[in-house]
């Protein structure tokens, strides 16, 4: 018997280079539009039926051969850029990514960064020393720079018609999503100008991935060019994986300014570190606080709905409405997270006469935190990461007035967005992952959708020189508003 399990398991081996048949492909592609079209809480939030049609019936054109599961993702991914959803997106198998873990593909050996309409070289891991930060990249394998990084956006979903998120991701992850885009090359043809304005066409091999050692200070690599501009002051070299997550600091100009860097709302432990930090600022008679919330990809809703209660002077509403469309989905049998969804279906909401969902958190009114309250002035730092939870934050205490905005439009949407609960449909033939939120969520703010993120008070931007250099216009800005020199 275990003879014949061993067997088994050694014919489960995962082939990335796998097609599957036309039929497959076609019958993953139909569950994955009628599940969208059954249950996606927003799937005409931001377009039209008529033209989300169109969309389905293109990319199902092109599934006339046999397919890869790459190729697959590849070819259906424009659907969730057009839905307009941060929150939905189509994703690797559970099989291909234990694959690429055990088998890391080649690196992109260049970073570049997009900034003023224009791919700049800012870390260069080549034998090509003339590759400088700074350089221009021109073309990429034939395409213009700009038509390459257009491509990659509509492989990237967000809020509406968001592209600072896009362009976060872009600036984050340009080599996966250029070899998810290209295929698996082994060489690409590069156009560079250099700082002189000399253009000149070479061809650069990808990187082997690095091999694993043990990160001693021989071992650790030089310094590298961050490729986004810093997100907090100079701290202290060792770090917990908490203060990682988030910590409270002062600034080195003025004592009197503090830093809470939240870098994400998903862990546990929120409350106590709240309530730390703001005894910390009432026992020093803090009078101003930047909350940084770039690159916060959001998290839990109580997490952000916490801090708000320490700043806001009076009872708010977060959420006008969280509602389902369907109670329980025609397709449950391939959706995860079964037992979360039996729990939110029967005792976190009630039914709504058409036959869906309405969340108790509608309409829910929360009180402010009266112990440790803080009265003085708040600065939101914020950026194309900072996205769904962390998004809503900073549309509330924007809205109530109880916080400045500094930097960039969020990529969360500033009227709420489709979330709360988001599990993975697995489509049966190619085991490819579909995220799908259940829950259409509008946030308690006046006005209509606009289909953009929270826009700030005091807008930032960084040139590509201002990354380089490391600097933190953001920060500067708040010094500038409070005269701090």
């Amino acid at each position: 018997m275990l003879c014949i399990l061993f067997f088994a398991a050694c014919g489960r081996h995962f082939d990335p280079n796998k097609t599957h048949k036309i039929q497959e492909i076609k019958s993953d592609f139909a569950l994955m539009r009628s599940a969208l079209e059954e249950a996606h809480p927003g799937l005409y939030r931001y377009t039209t039926p008529d033209s989300l049609k169109m969309v389905f019936e293109q990319v199902e054109k092109q599934l006339n051969h046999p397919m890869t599961e790459r190729a697959f993702r590849r070819v259906a991914s424009p659907v969730f850029a057009i839905i307009g959803c941060g929150h939905s997106g189509i994703y690797a198998s559970k099989g291909y990514i234990k694959y690429t873990n055990k088998n890391k593909p080649k690196e992109f050996p260049l970073t570049p960064y997009w900034s003023q309409n224009k791919l700049w070289i800012i870390q260069n891991r080549t034998h090509d020393t003339t590759l400088t930060a700074g350089t221009e990249i021109v073309e990429l394998d034939g395409r213009p720079a700009a038509k390459v990084i257009a491509d990659m956006q509509l492989l990237i979903p967000s809020d509406g018609y968001n592209k600072t998120y896009k362009n976060v991701v872009i600036n984050t992850n340009f080599g996966p999503f250029y070899r998810f885009l290209s295929g698996s090359l082994d060489t690409f043809r590069v156009v560079v100008k250099d700082t002189a304005g000399h253009v000149r066409a070479i061809r650069l091999a990808f990187n082997n991935p690095p091999s694993k050692v043990k990160k001693t200070n021989a071992t650790m690599p030089p310094k590298l060019l961050p490729v986004v501009p810093p997100l907090t002051p100079k701290i202290a070299p060792k770090r917990s994986k908490a203060h990682l997550r988030r910590n409270l600091s002062f600034s080195e100009k003025d004592s009197n300014l503090a830093i809470l860097d939240i870098n994400t709302f998903r862990d546990q432990g929120f409350k106590a570190f709240y309530r730390r930090s703001f005894r910390t600022l009432q026992r020093r008679n803090t009078k101003n606080l930047v909350i940084d919330l770039r690159n916060n990809g959001g998290g839990r809703s109580d997490a952000s709905i916490n801090l708000m209660s320490y700043l806001l002077d009076s009872a708010f509403v977060v959420y006008r409405q969280v509602e389902a469309p369907v109670a329980k989905p025609s397709f449950n049998q391939y959706l995860g997270w079964k037992f979360l969804r039996f729990g939110v279906r029967n005792f976190w909401s009630k039914r709504t006469p058409a036959g869906g969902l309405l969340n108790r958190a509608t309409g829910k009114t929360h009180k402010p935190t009266r112990k440790y309250h803080f009265e003085g002035n708040v600065f939101v730092l914020t950026n194309g990461g900072s996205f769904s939870a962390s998004a809503i934050f900073a549309s509330i205490v924007q809205q109530h007035g109880r916080a400045r905005t500094v930097g960039r439009e969020t990529g969360g949407g500033r009227y709420g967005c489709n979330a709360f609960v988001s599990p993975m449909l697995t489509l049966p033939s190619t085991n490819t992952q579909v995220r799908m939120p259940l829950f259409k969520i509008v946030l308690e703010i006046p006005g209509k959708d606009n289909g953009q993120g929270v826009m700030p008070d005091f807008p930032v931007e960084f040139s590509f020189q201002d990354a380089l250099k490391n600097r933190d216009l953001d920060m500067e800005k708040v010094e500038e508003l409070l005269k701090i020199k």
